[in-house]
This record gives structure tokens, sequence and C-alpha cells, in this order.
């Protein structure tokens, strides 16, 4: 695991309380689209790749009721925070897969593969543990995906002297995947076959309190707030949500594209 990877998956302890609490309610139903894409309903063993807090493991359950579930993710405290689903969970780098060859018939990366320093790397990692005609289902965020408020918070921590994005840029690999074109050519140079790439346009309608609370706990906002003294934080933050106030409701309203890619080990 790299320095960087070891930096978000502490980053992702942190904040896993939040993350479940704010964050994954949003995100879940953007995910829900791509199981139906999927062969749930035989597989018997379903692994999803960088699982978090397990906050899609009641929709693969419906989905694939007969398959064993396994979960891995490189953040202990996020697998900790979902540790009440019902599955086998690990702590594992998807570029170092320590998986059996052709154990898995159903594999998901769910907002995750944007997060690894070496997408291919990981699919490559991936495609021996699927089973031959074994599926990946994977989603990513497309252009058009930015958090109400970015601007403002932008202003005042940069008028608050706040430190620059703190996070690695090797773990923010978005621009790689963030076209169903892009997403395709990854997927197929990994050796992937039957690659299937589409969009999907989503909605989430925030409330100031809501969206004060997760971009406070996690996020760019949070990251950059870390590096205040607590006084100038705090300043900041009462600046941000006088001018949310004033933000109507379409202003608070996060429209969001998805790309989704479905692909296959090909068969022996």
């Amino acid at each position: 695991m790299t320095d960087s990877s070891r930096e978000l998956a502490a980053e992702y302890a942190r904040t896993a309380e939040a993350y479940e609490q704010y964050w994954s309610p949003v995100i879940r139903p953007m995910a829900l689209p791509l199981l139906p894409k999927l062969p749930l309903a035989r597989a018997a063993r379903v692994l999803d790749v960088g699982a978090g807090s397990c906050a899609l493991w009641g929709d693969l359950r419906a989905a694939a009721p007969s398959a064993e579930l396994l979960g891995i993710d490189r953040s202990h405290g996020m697998l900790r925070a979902g540790a009440s689903h019902v599955g086998r969970l690990a702590v594992m780098d998807c570029q170092a897969l320590g998986l059996r060859r052709g154990s898995i018939d159903v594999a998901t990366m769910v907002f995750v593969l944007f997060h690894v320093p070496d997408p291919a790397l990981a699919l490559e990692e991936l495609l021996p543990a699927l089973r031959p005609g074994g599926v990946l289902g994977i989603t990513t965020w497309g252009k058009d995906s930015v958090t109400p408020g970015a601007a403002i918070w932008t202003e005042e921590l940069d008028r608050a002297q706040a430190e620059p994005d703190p996070r690695d840029p090797s773990v923010m690999q978005h621009a790689r995947m963030d076209t169903p074109a892009k997403l395709r050519d990854l997927v197929e140079h990994a050796g992937f076959s039957d690659v299937r790439t589409w969009t999907g346009q989503f909605s989430f309608q925030w409330s100031v309190e809501r969206l004060l609370a997760m971009q406070t706990r996690c996020g760019i906002p949070h990251r950059r707030l870390r590096t205040l003294a607590p006084e100038a934080g705090a300043a900041c933050v009462d600046r941000v949500r006088a001018r949310f106030g004033r933000l109507t409701e379409p202003e608070l309203r996060q429209d969001s594209e998805v790309v989704f890619g479905i692909a296959a080990r090909p068969a022996l």
C-alpha cells in the first residue's frame, strides 16, 4: 500500500461515522441502477471492492440471496462501521489482491476506482480473481458532479488562508474515468471483454444544515478546515453558514452525472 493510500485510509477511518450518516445516503441511490445489470441472482460469491461501511450490502443481499458476500477496503475504520452486516470483511489493497483465482462470480467497484493510485493495476489484479465469464460492475463520477456550496467554501477558506487540500492527487484519479469512453478504454486495456458503459443523471436536495454538517465533517472543506486554528476555522464556518442561508432551493440541489460500466473476464 502506498503512503497516499495509507493516508486516505486513515482519513476515511476518521470520518467514517459522518460519511455513513451524511454521504452514503446520497450516493447509494446513484449506484442502484448498476445492480440489475449484474448476474447477481445466480452468483455464489460476490466481492464488494472498496466496501466502506457496506452501505450497499442490503441491496446486494436482496439481489443475490444465495451468495456469500465478501467486502474489502483499505480503511479498517470504514469496515468497522459496516461490521453489523452479514458477510466477510477484510482490510486489503485492491492493487494487491489476496484472492484465489477464479473464486468470484460478480465484483463491484462503487465510487472507488478513482481513489486507487494505479486504477489499471487494480483492474488487472481483479481480472484473474473472477471466474471465466465472471462480471465486474463499476460506478464512478462523470464530469458534472459538484456538491452545492463548493465555490463559497473555496472563497471563504482562501480568505481564512487555509492550506490547499492536503489529499494526495494520486488518490483522486477522477479525470481518467469521467466519461463512458474513458472508462471503457481503461477496463478493456486491463483485459476485460464485453465492456459496456453508460451514464445516468441524479439529483439530491440538500438542506443548509445537512450540507454544512456533511462538509464540515468530511470532504474538501473538512480537510482544509483542519489546517486552520480552531478560532479561525469556527469563524470561517460561520461565514459559510451565513452565505448558505441565502441559497435558494435550486442552488441547494446536487445534480450529478454517474458513469456506469460492466465487463466480464473472457471465458476460457
